[in-house]
This record gives C-alpha cells, sequence and structure tokens, in this order.
C-alpha cells in the first residue's frame, strides 16, 4: 500500500470522508424536514424577506429572494453558503495532508525512496483528491435527492447535480491552492492559511461585490461568481463556468508539479 501514493490517499482519507458523508447526510434531512412548515408560512417569511434592506437580499438571498420556494430554500439555507464551505474545507484538509502533511510527519522521503517520480507522486496525490471530493459531492447530492423527495419539494435530480457539480470543481480549485502551498513550503499551516484566506477572500469579493459597484467589476476574479452566488440551484451548468474552475485547476496544478520538483525534500 506505501508503494502506491493513491490507494494510500484513499486508505488515509477513507475515516474522515465516512464522517463528513454521515454529517452531510444528517444535516441535509434535519433541514428538508423543516421545509413544510417554512412553505406553510410561506406569506409571513416572504413578508419579512421582503422588508429587508434591498442590498441585503441580493447579496445573501439573490435577486429574487424567494425564500419559501424549494429552489429558494435550499439555494438560501444551504447552497448559498453552507455547501461551497464544506466543499472549500473538506478540500483544504485533503490537500493539506497530501504532500506537507506526508513531510512534516517525516514520511515524504521514505515515499520518494521507492521508484517514483516526484511528478508521479504529485499526480498521484492529486487524482486521489479528485476522487476523494468527488464521492463527497456524489453524497451530498444523494442525500439532497432523497430528503427533498420525502419533504415533496419538486426540485430535480439534474438541477441538484448541476450545482453540486460546481461545488466540486470550487472544492478541487481551492484545494489546488493548498497543495501548491504545501508543495512549495512543506509546511501545513502554509497551505491551510493559502487555502482557507483564498475561499474567504473569495467569498467575501463576490459577495460585496454584488452590493458595491466599486467592487463589482472584481467579482469576476471569484471563483464563487462561477459556482452561482447566492443561486446555485436553477442557475445551470454554463460552459463558461466549468472553464474557469478546470482551468484554475489544472494551472495549479502545474504549478505544483514545477514547484514540488525543484525543492529541496526536508527528512
Amino acid at each position: 500500500m506505501l508503494r502506491d501514493p493513491f490507494l494510500k490517499s484513499l486508505r488515509d482519507q477513507a475515516r474522515g470522508l465516512i464522517f463528513w458523508v454521515i454529517g452531510i447526510a444528517a444535516y441535509v434531512a434535519l433541514l428538508m424536514s423543516v421545509y413544510p412548515s417554512v412553505r406553510d408560512s410561506a406569506g409571513q417569511l416572504q413578508g419579512y424577506v421582503d422588508n429587508l434592506p434591498e442590498a441585503f437580499r441580493t447579496a445573501f438571498l439573490g435577486s429574487g429572494g424567494d425564500f419559501s420556494s424549494p429552489r429558494g430554500f435550499i439555494n438560501t439555507e444551504l447552497f448559498s453558503w453552507l455547501g461551497p464551505i464544506v466543499f472549500i474545507a473538506f478540500a483544504v484538509g485533503t490537500a493539506n495532508r497530501a504532500l506537507a502533511g506526508e513531510e512534516e510527519d517525516g514520511t515524504l522521503s521514505l515515499l520518494l525512496a521507492y521508484p517514483l517520480s516526484r511528478r508521479g507522486l504529485v499526480l498521484q496525490r492529486f487524482a486521489a483528491m479528485m476522487v476523494s471530493i468527488g464521492v463527497l459531492g456524489l453524497a451530498f447530492w444523494l442525500s439532497l435527492v432523497v430528503a427533498t423527495a420525502l419533504a415533496g419539494m419538486d426540485v430535480g435530480a439534474g438541477a441538484l447535480a448541476q450545482a453540486l457539480l460546481l461545488f466540486t470543481l470550487l472544492g478541487l480549485a481551492v484545494g489546488s491552492v493548498t497543495l501548491a502551498v504545501g508543495a512549495a513550503t512543506g509546511r501545513k499551516a502554509a497551505g491551510v492559511a493559502a487555502g482557507a484566506g483564498v475561499g474567504v477572500a473569495m467569498y467575501l469579493l463576490n459577495t460585496l461585490g454584488q452590493i458595491n459597484a466599486t467592487l463589482e467589476p472584481y467579482r469576476v476574479l471569484s471563483l464563487f461568481r462561477y459556482t452561482g452566488g447566492t443561486t446555485p440551484l436553477g442557475r445551470g451548468l454554463g460552459a463558461v463556468d466549468v472553464a474557469v474552475l478546470v482551468g484554475t485547476t489544472l494551472a495549479l496544478l502545474a504549478v505544483t508539479l514545477i514547484l514540488f520538483e525543484r525543492r529541496d525534500i526536508r527528512v
């Protein structure tokens, strides 16, 4: 197993991934079970939403701000903030262990003692990260499909799949930031700070850019814009969105390969 970094990574991530999946399924089930009461109080809730400042509604509820509809409820309560956070947090943690974690633990030099190139190690660890994030996205989708069906919410499995695919690509892109910094420094703290910092900065840029005319032109720099912002569900799967997220990931992977190839590994 040690000679195969891809399988070793999947084995090391398995227990944590199971807990993440269980947590997501439980939270989704709890949240969707609340929707019938929200639907029954639609008039009062929507009146409250309509009285909120327009800037607040646009930034956190989307232009429609329809909290009481199935899609509006999921966008507001789950997809506008928690969904991206889940994928980013999981991706940063997974990427941080891939290279920097091994180096700080003193096992990276042992792994490289086998007939395995540094480039091959990075690619296998990246592949394992991609599989783990993909499994998380699939589990999230299945949980929502089942929970929305039981709650009588007409959302559509296809629409949910499109939104969660964009979240998966977002997690992979931000995780690639952590992977690159970990490859360059060999420090887990640096990788976490970089990945989490980029994720927070991009979220704030996208959110504030919707209510601040000065920041609005710079929203193109935020990956959150390409996942749909506050209304991912119902946005659809745009070619530009996918191209930006995938392109960012591939560019960061190339940077990781170059940085890791040139650096001295601590023993």
